[in-house]
């Protein structure tokens, strides 16, 4: 039997958004160390791993999908196998982390980081869109900036939702209303929108992103 003395981890960051990458070795618990943790550049905890015997390892995972602490354990053979682990959200069932060999974790990440573009395609919303082309660039430009954590709120929220229309897009903040209007038809509404290196929403305000205007918008009460 063929033990590796290292593995890859890879989570999301709950905070910021960040796909973090690390590397568990087995002498990351020698001598008296029985606890690991594993934290985001941003200062968010991600992960701890704790085993009294070597034999069992018991993790608890800061969860970007439900934003709950979950608990999981593993063994040793597991930890430092061939396969891959999946860490699974006990809420939605989507997988919020992997272990195993990096190669296999990279294309783990990979077939999960489905873009925009690829999902509007799968659906068939060509014939639909004023100007696929446009919109597929833009598409494909705001998963590259999701994707490095640069599609936020001023609120704090990092979680952005996107609403796509036929001639534009709207990135919506759940959290304070906030929105942004992003055009889809044309060249020029490209080049704006890609000349952007960064998008953050404004509480209260109705903004078109990459044109500069915004306009006050008074959020609504819940009833």
């Amino acid at each position: 039997m063929i033990v590796q003395a290292v593995t890859a981890v890879a989570l999301r960051c709950p905070e910021c958004g960040k796909i973090k990458y690390y590397t568990l070795s087995l002498f990351h618990f020698a001598g008296q160390i029985r606890t690991v943790r594993f934290s985001c550049d941003c200062g968010a905890p991600l992960l701890s791993i704790a085993t009294r015997d070597r034999k069992v390892y018991y993790m608890q995972l800061d969860c970007l999908m439900c934003e709950a602490r979950h608990l999981y354990q593993y063994s040793f053979k597991e930890i430092w196998s061939p396969d891959v682990i999946s860490l699974i959200c006990e809420e939605t069932g989507l997988e919020v982390g992997f272990i195993g060999p990096r190669r296999k974790v990279k294309k783990c990440i990979a077939r999960q980081e489905k873009s925009l573009r690829e999902m509007a395609e799968d659906l068939g919303f060509s014939d639909y869109f004023s100007n696929p082309e446009i919109m597929y660039e833009i598409l494909d430009f705001l998963h590259k900036l999701a994707s490095e954590g640069k599609l936020s709120c001023q609120c704090g929220n990092p979680e952005i939702e996107v609403e796509i229309f036929a001639e534009r897009v709207e990135l919506r903040c759940s959290r304070c209303g906030a929105v942004g209007v992003i055009g889809a038809e044309t060249k020029e509404d490209c080049k704006a929108i890609k000349n952007t290196w960064e998008i953050v929403l404004k509480p209260g305000t109705l903004q078109w992103v990459g044109r500069g205007k915004v306009k006050s918008r008074k959020r609504r009460s819940k009833e």
